[in-house]
């Protein structure tokens, strides 16, 4: 076998996929889920029969600061550590007009930064989802960004902060026309505690610039879960995405399904808020009406998935009605069911499928293609029994733009509305996860590179997602892959999809800039 060169910032292996036909029951059978494929409860929310489940009234409701009417509590000043962050405010047309000026500049800063705070009731930052604010600019604002709390503080890397945490961002469009922005509000250093106390919305630019900011909402994660009573979504606790269904307790979802030759269901157990822990139970109304409790458990981590799994096996080829069960002292409280999946014995003849990405490779230093150092034996002899790319061509120099660009098929200038790096893909656009997720399979996204995952949108329609942290990122792989087996373990069932975009031979990722990305 020759090799030729790969011009390419990553490397990557992939199995090769079929034609993948849906998957269904028999016309006998229209009203009974099967299991011949992983069978995601999630995905068949319109099959389930949902009893309560009663959205709270008095849920926490958002905090809004309409900028028609002046809003006296949004300012700016100097801090101790930045003393030329002290930015102009002034209320012009209906709007909070916000302007950069050279003044704002620090010595030796490529960036003009400024901001504005307001007080804040000491809130639980943990009750709240994201920022929503409307604005216009004509001039060359790039971003803005959450922070939370004023305070002097060292932040990771080093270098003095005037903030104690610092939340999402987002670039600026400066083409005069009223934008939403949505900014998440997920503190980004880890040593930091409530109560939330200041809100502040910092801005950069290269050079003097200004923005209206028309209105702000501080939106409570409890109004994201309220639109309806019985959901899907990508839930985030802090050992990793989910898609999950969620309910208000009490409330209780029933499937009617046969279940599969050495049945079982996974799923892993959450909680949004609750000061009481929430009640989950697995129960089994069997054809000759028994009724069985399979699975019982008080949870009440906020922070963190249970994972758990309940043998169904003894019910091997009966029809049942399963039903997911949440109760609470509390009544409203938001429950999440993640991944709740039926699997049993292999029956469709489908593979697994691995994408594996070796983020920051290149084909000029591998062994496997050439090179005259052995740099890549086990590439080598993988190769030997596969299919060799010669020629194959990254879509950008960059992971923001790369990896969606290989997730959907499509160039990076070809996804509506992509134009930074932290423009998430739009709606319309189907990810290499939603293909294989829609026809049953397993879906699993584990990197050290967010923007292969949950910066870039592709956790969309993903089983799970870990986005890990290592202490180096030469040691990557290994925590991925040891992820990967925690989640084989918790969800066995096949066929599955698995990506993995390690960093080990990445370029050494700098600390954190003060005011990195705005």
């Amino acid at each position: 076998m020759s090799f030729g060169r790969v011009v390419s910032r990553y490397v990557a292996v992939a199995l090769l996929t079929l034609p993948l036909p849906s998957c269904s029951g028999s016309s006998s059978d229209a009203l009974v889920l099967t299991a011949e494929m992983p069978l995601h409860l999630e995905e068949h929310l319109d099959d389930a029969s949902i009893e309560g489940s009663e959205v709270r009234e008095s849920i926490i409701r958002p905090i809004e600061w309409d900028f028609a009417e002046p809003q006296p509590g949004w300012t700016s000043g100097p801090t101790e550590s930045w003393p030329t962050l002290d930015t102009r405010v002034a209320q012009v047309d209906g709007a909070l007009h916000v302007e950069l000026t050279e003044e704002n500049r620090r010595e030796g800063d490529e960036s003009i930064r400024g901001y504005i705070y307001v007080d804040l009731p000491e809130l639980r930052q943990q009750d709240w989802s994201h920022l929503l604010v409307r604005a216009r600019s004509d001039s060359l604002m790039e971003s803005m960004r959450i922070f939370f709390n004023l305070g002097e503080r060292s932040a990771p890397g080093g270098w003095p902060s005037p903030f104690q945490n610092m939340g999402g961002t987002t670039p600026v469009v400066s083409d005069g026309v009223v934008h939403g922005y949505r900014i998440p509000d997920e503190p980004g250093w880890a040593d930091w505690e409530d109560p939330w106390r200041q809100l502040i919305l910092a801005f950069s630019a290269g050079e003097a610039a200004s923005i209206d900011i028309l209105s702000i909402t501080l939106v409570p994660k409890a109004t994201v879960y309220g639109d309806v009573p019985v959901g899907v979504r990508e839930v985030k606790l802090d050992n990793g995405y989910r898609r999950a269904l969620y309910t208000h307790a009490p409330g209780r979802l029933g499937y009617r399904l046969r279940v599969p030759e050495a049945g079982r269901l996974d799923f892993g157990l959450g909680v949004l808020g609750s000061d009481t822990p929430v009640t989950f139970r697995v129960e089994a109304v069997t054809e000759a009406d028994e009724s069985l409790v399979l699975f019982g458990e008080a949870y009440g981590d906020k922070e963190n998935w249970g994972q758990r799994s309940v043998d169904l096996s003894e019910l091997a080829g009966q029809r049942v009605t399963l039903s997911l069960v949440t109760d609470s002292k509390t009544p409203g409280d938001i429950a999440f069911w993640g991944g709740p999946t039926v699997s049993g014995a292999r029956t469709a003849g489908r593979p697994n499928v691995i994408f594996y990405v070796i983020d920051g490779a290149g084909a000029d230093w591998m062994s496997v293609y050439g090179y005259n150092r052995r740099t890549t034996p086990f590439l080598e002899r993988l190769a030997g029994e596969a299919v060799v790319f010669e020629n194959a061509y990254s879509n950008a120099t960059s992971t923001p733009l790369s990896a969606p660009s290989y997730m959907t098929s499509l160039l990076y200038s070809a996804i509506d509305r992509y134009r930074s790096y932290f423009d998430r893909i739009p709606d319309g656009v189907t990810t290499m996860a939603e293909h294989f997720g829609g026809v049953g399979y397993q879906t699993g996204v584990l990197t050290s590179n967010p923007f292969a995952a949950t910066m870039s949108g592709l956790e969309r329609g993903v089983d799970l997602v870990r986005v890990l942290d290592p202490p180096v990122p030469a040691v990557s792989s290994e925590h991925l892959h040891r992820a990967f087996w925690d989640w084989r373990e918790a969800y066995p069932g096949i066929p599955f999809w698995a990506h993995f975009q390690t960093t080990d031979v990445h370029e050494p990722f700098r600390p954190m800039a003060p005011f990195s990305g705005l």
